[in-house]
């Protein structure tokens, strides 16, 4: 009986020992491989640099509207200097300074037929901000001249009308598309403003029309002696 319990006891030793070597091994297997594994990488905040990026360059593109805002040009007109260069500098009519406003001229048409217009411009930052053209209009002559004075009135109406004709659309064709900087005026437009300006019949009669943001007004007046065309271009 006692043999067999010793035998019993021996057995459980030894299980006990098998068990417990096992579970060394096991323990320094696992040591082993954690050490020989290398630490992971940690991976960066690509969520977190995206949405940085995306703020930068939110602010920048803010940043970059804010200063167009301020830099953007109050008028499409130009400079004061390039214009006065291109009416000084003209074929088709000599300028002069008229008075004491620096910024009137009196134009002369060098046509066929001699005639004068007055040309005045407002400024807005050192650039155009609108442009006048006054043209003196031949009286309406009723009848046939009785008398040399009658004679003479007909002739200097007849002379301004044929210079007219050809003055009036070439300094609107010249002068407006010379004060836009933008370079968006377009001829249609200037050929259409001077068509419908030209039928103006009697002191109050106006035209107004907006193309494309310029604006554009002609009207009739009864000046000094004769009647006047004036036609203005607003570049604000």
């Amino acid at each position: 009986m006692k043999q067999t319990l010793r035998r019993e006891l021996t057995n459980i030793v030894f299980l006990v020992l098998i068990v417990t070597a096992a579970v060394v091994i096991y323990l320094l297997s696992r040591a082993e491989i954690k050490a020989l594994t290398p630490e992971p990488t940690p991976t960066p905040a690509v969520e977190n640099t995206s949405a940085q990026a995306g703020e930068d360059a939110e602010e920048t593109a803010s940043a970059n509207l804010s200063e167009h805002e301020e830099n953007k040009p109050t008028t499409r007109g130009v400079p004061e200097s390039v214009f006065e260069t291109h009416i000084l500098s003209s074929d088709l009519y000599s300028a002069d300074q008229s008075g004491r406003n620096k910024r009137t001229y009196t134009l002369t048409w060098n046509g066929e037929s001699e005639t004068e217009a007055t040309l005045t411009y407002e400024l807005l930052d050192g650039c155009i901000s609108s442009l006048e053209l006054t043209f003196s209009l031949p009286e309406d002559i009723k009848g046939k001249p009785k008398n040399d004075v009658e004679k003479y009135i007909a002739e200097a109406s007849e002379n301004l009308s044929s210079a007219n004709a050809d003055a009036i659309p070439a300094l609107l064709t010249d002068l407006l598309p010379a004060s836009d900087a933008l370079g968006e005026l377009q001829q249609t437009s200037i050929r259409f403003w001077t068509d419908e300006a030209l039928l103006l019949k009697k002191p109050g009669d106006k035209f107004e029309d907006t193309l494309d943001g310029y604006h554009f007004v002609a009207f009739r007046r009864q000046g000094e002696s004769l009647q006047e065309l004036v036609c203005i271009l607003f570049l604000t």
